[in-house]
């Protein structure tokens, strides 16, 4: 989720972030012949084309050895590399110019990508963002609002808490659920009012660790320990803070580190406090919900794109080369079993980092291995379609109302390894895909993620088949939410959307000692707009990355004064 600080800098928030599809009518109503479209048959991941990905980009140069590329005749302003929301937005500001993004995937949205079942619009990935204030003296948050003002998917003092027809509503604490396989947690018990009043005195703090950074001195202070060590550290929260979170009870702590895995992919210990505070602290706002997921801005991204720039956008495309020509760049690509080389005058790098020392032939030495130190997360979205309606099911006002559910198992994470909870338990993170449109009448589809929080948590996934994966989100959905009224004959089926390298760990020491700067250092006319140039994975950080490489693209562009 995303703030942004009283200085100007963009701050950020959490990972799950959502959008499906447009027009203002009831989703599911009857009289739409596409809004009872059956989801397809469980059969291959969607998400990462993993095969395909490793067999293109481990030796690009072994597929660029087997043919001369297509020349194309056209010379771009600025080609965008990556349809993710950095690339789009990019691109969507750059739109009046002669701009190309191009896209490996056959749809735009990089984890910002939706499916649809009987009407229900659900995420496969990034689920949420933060609502931001248009009257906030950040100009960067006012940025966030003016873009979805432009796009018509959000507008000042609108009411969304009861217009459906809208497509988005606002979730608060109101609609997260905290529960075990025996009850409905309390709030009071996984937070005190004491910890409610710090994470909250953060979020208004003039020390709120802004993404990006502009206060060296809080960057030294909170990157260099972790989210865990600092919430442990009574002495460093009252020297920046001027007070402290108090004791934190268990079932508090193993929240907190659930809301890591879900936020990071990664534990409490792993992840910089710099970046946890930012996201933790963040989430005592509002997330703007919409129908699907994040895939509805980058739907809605795209079609201006397009409807302003014909052309503008091509998928399918896999780049596997950038080079400096001259006074341009060429930009080599796979499609379909063909190459072919375009030009551009410059290129914003929309991918994650990790690609660019394969891609990239110039990137010097220090970048490179700065870029070497990363290490990455995967994840999979298993959606559980579900053959009753979500009033049906649950009994409960907080299931009802809920639009993300909190799964805690009464472990202790001080002894306990994410990987062996990971492996039991399988999830912790849920939300109900139509909460943004309003309970579905007779269906629903639960939208889990199941990450894999730890070192070998990517091959580990890798090695495992769709059908395995499918019979422990089922085990488990049934064993978390049987108690409070799912019955294992509810589940119509589960598709799995698999994700192997979305989430960049945010080590900490990782900001502040200079590796992020290293490994996102710019060369004149190419320019890298991803969220790992913010360090950590989120909605916000996309925006803030695509709206600096613009800025630096069009003084590029225009050459010196």
């Amino acid at each position: 989720m995303v703030i942004v600080d009283r200085d100007g800098s963009l701050t950020r928030r959490r990972f799950l972030s959502g959008l499906a599809l447009l027009g203002a009518a009831p989703l599911w109503h009857g009289t739409d012949s596409w809004a009872w479209l059956q989801a397809p048959a469980p059969s291959a991941f969607t998400g990462d084309d993993v095969e395909l990905a490793h067999r293109l980009l481990s030796r690009p140069d072994d597929i660029l050895s087997q043919g001369t590329p297509q020349a194309q005749p056209d010379l771009y302003d600025t080609i965008v590399v990556g349809g993710g929301i950095s690339g789009l937005v990019a691109a969507y500001r750059l739109r009046g110019s002669r701009v190309l993004l191009l896209e490996r995937d056959a749809e735009i949205g990089g984890v910002s990508k939706r499916g649809s079942w009987q009407g229900i619009e659900y995420a496969l990935g990034a689920a949420y963002i933060l609502d931001p204030d248009p009257d906030s003296e950040d100009s960067r948050e006012k940025i966030g609002f003016e873009l979805l003002d432009e796009l018509d998917l959000r507008k000042r003092d609108e009411d969304l808490s009861q217009d459906r027809r809208l497509q988005r509503r606002l979730s608060g604490d109101a609609n997260h659920c905290v529960f075990s396989r025996i009850r409905v947690v309390p709030e009071a018990e996984v937070y005190t009012r004491r910890n409610r009043r710090f994470f909250e005195g953060v979020l208004d703090s003039d020390a709120y660790p802004s993404v990006p950074a502009t206060d060296e001195a809080l960057v030294e202070a909170l990157d260099r320990v972790s989210f865990k060590a600092f919430l442990k550290d009574t002495a460093l929260q009252q020297d920046v803070y001027g007070t402290a979170v108090g004791a934190i009870s268990r079932i508090g702590w193993e929240a907190i580190e659930y809301y890591c895995w879900g936020a990071f992919g990664t534990s409490a210990t792993e992840t910089s406090a710099y970046h946890g505070l930012n996201f933790f602290a963040a989430e005592f706002g509002d997330l703007l919900v919409y129908p699907g997921g994040n895939a509805f801005i980058a739907r809605r991204l795209g079609e201006r794109i397009r409807r302003d720039n014909p052309g503008a956008i091509r998928t399918g495309v896999w780049t596997l080369r950038i080079e400096r020509q001259g006074e341009s760049f060429a930009v080599t690509t796979w499609q379909s079993g063909s190459l072919y080389r375009y030009r551009a005058r410059s290129v914003i790098f929309a991918a994650p980092l990790f690609l660019a020392p394969t891609l990239v032939p110039s990137l010097p030495a220090p970048q490179r291995q700065a870029i070497a130190t990363f290490d990455y997360r995967s994840y999979v979205v298993a959606n559980v379609l579900l053959r009753r309606s979500a009033n049906a099911i649950f009994a409960s006002p907080a299931f009802r109302a809920g639009y993300e559910l909190t799964r805690v198992h009464g472990v202790d994470v001080d002894v306990t390894t994410p990987q062996e909870i990971s492996t039991s338990k399988v999830y912790s993170d849920a939300i109900l895909a139509d909460f943004a449109m309003g309970r579905h009448p007779t269906h629903a589809v639960l939208t889990v993620y199941r990450p894999y929080p730890y070192e070998s948590g990517r091959p580990d996934l890798l090695e495992r088949s769709y059908a395995d994966l499918e019979r422990e989100i089922r085990r488990e959905v049934v064993a978390g939410l049987g108690p409070h009224g799912l019955r294992a004959g509810d589940i119509e089926g589960v598709q799995l959307c698999r994700w192997g390298h979305p989430m960049l760990v945010t080590r900490p020491g990782q900001m502040a000692d200079g590796t992020l700067r290293a490994a996102s250092r710019p060369q004149p006319g190419l320019y890298f707009a991803h969220t790992d140039v913010m360090g950590a994975p989120a909605y916000e950080n996309a925006l803030a990355a695509a709206h600096d490489a613009v800025d630096a693209v069009r003084a590029f562009l225009k050459g010196p004064e």
